[in-house]
């Protein structure tokens, strides 16, 4: 999970490491499988010169696009991988310069990637490929959310969750714990937020984790006043393990058995689940959040013929295997015909 973005830095500058013109992390290469590749793509920029395809992949993702490359060179054995480690910006800026494959991300297409990719070609196509993972220590986490053991609140809506995280919620804002449902002592005591930094700006274990949290759960609203990104998810456990008034968004996959996780509702009268992986696979789970394969789309011209294939692979059933066997949690049967369906052309 830690070393996911190991520093941030600007779109150009991701580009310009991916081109070999600068280095902002080191890349590790490693050889995987093979497939047949259309002459038609023999001057992609993505074919390296020993006649390779090469994939840039977030940190969190390399191992799964290499589970990935052996599904694919069982039907295609003739086809060799470059499998490069990056992190999320530079897969964004690799794919959008046509210098990789596909981008296998663990997260989604940040604001700063997207604008810059429309620059140059249209929409990249998102592709989800898993569930986050629950596995200890591997790639892009499921998150939730834990409390005080002390804390009587065993569960909250997706739309208290709001307004205990962030500032101007339609509903206003929830400051002090009674207005959460909380009686007893508890009930006046303020609020302590913690979780993952809101921006990516600085190394964490999950960088991508506050633009989700925001962009896909919190209506875009910013974190309130109260609100203490840290760096590592192991702080925000021990910072709600030592204070009854505290709340925190973790990576379930980080020991957590010292605080209280809870059941979330998806809305005020729905049922409430807690985060076990039965309930993430089957979508049920509110703060639910997926990992990526991203398809160039260039302006006026239809998708890579070998990128279709690729992702066809990694949407099979042998494909969802590899994918849990690489410790994340497989689409269920809705979310594969859904998926599968943008690569009908």
């Amino acid at each position: 999970m830690a070393g996911t973005n190991r520093c941030r830095f600007t779109f150009i500058s991701a580009c310009a490491g991916v081109l070999g013109m600068a280095s902002c992390i080191p890349l590790a290469v490693a050889q995987s499988a093979q497939s047949p590749i259309s002459s038609s793509r023999i001057d992609a920029p993505y074919l390296l010169a020993d006649g390779s395809v090469q994939i840039i992949a977030s940190s969190s993702m390399a191992e799964l696009a290499r589970s990935l490359n052996t599904i694919y060179s069982r039907a295609h054995p003739e086809t060799r991988f470059t499998v490069r480690v990056g992190d999320n910006y530079s897969a964004m800026a690799a794919l959008t310069f046509n210098r990789s494959l596909v981008a296998p991300m663990g997260c989604e297409y940040t604001r700063i990637g997207l604008g810059d990719n429309l620059k140059i070609a249209a929409d990249p196509v998102p592709i989800r490929l898993a569930h986050a993972t629950l596995r200890p220590g591997a790639g892009t986490p499921a998150l939730g959310v834990v409390v005080n053991a002390a804390n009587p609140l065993d569960t909250l809506s997706m739309a208290q969750l709001m307004r205990l995280f962030t500032v101007g919620a339609p509903s206003g804002d929830i400051a002090l714990w009674g207005q959460a449902g909380v009686t007893g002592a508890l009930a006046q005591r303020r609020v302590v937020p913690f979780g993952p930094l809101p921006s990516d700006y600085t190394d964490s274990d999950d960088p991508q984790a506050g633009e989700f949290l925001s962009t896909n759960k919190f209506s875009g609203l910013n974190m309130n006043h109260g609100y203490q990104g840290l760096p590592h998810y192991s702080d925000v456990i021990r910072r709600v393990s030592e204070d009854p008034a505290a709340i925190g968004i973790i990576a379930l996959n980080t020991p957590h058995d010292n605080v209280k996780v809870l059941a979330l509702r998806q809305s005020e009268t729905g049922q409430a689940v807690l985060p076990t992986g039965d309930v993430i696979e089957q979508g049920l789970y509110p703060l639910d959040r997926f990992v990526y394969l991203y398809l160039r789309a260039g302006k006026g011209t239809p998708l890579d013929p070998l990128a279709l294939t690729y992702a066809r692979a990694a949407l099979s059933d042998a494909g969802q295997q590899a994918i849990a066997a690489a410790g994340y949690l497989p689409l269920n049967a809705a979310e594969l015909v859904q998926e599968r369906a943008k690569l009908t052309q």
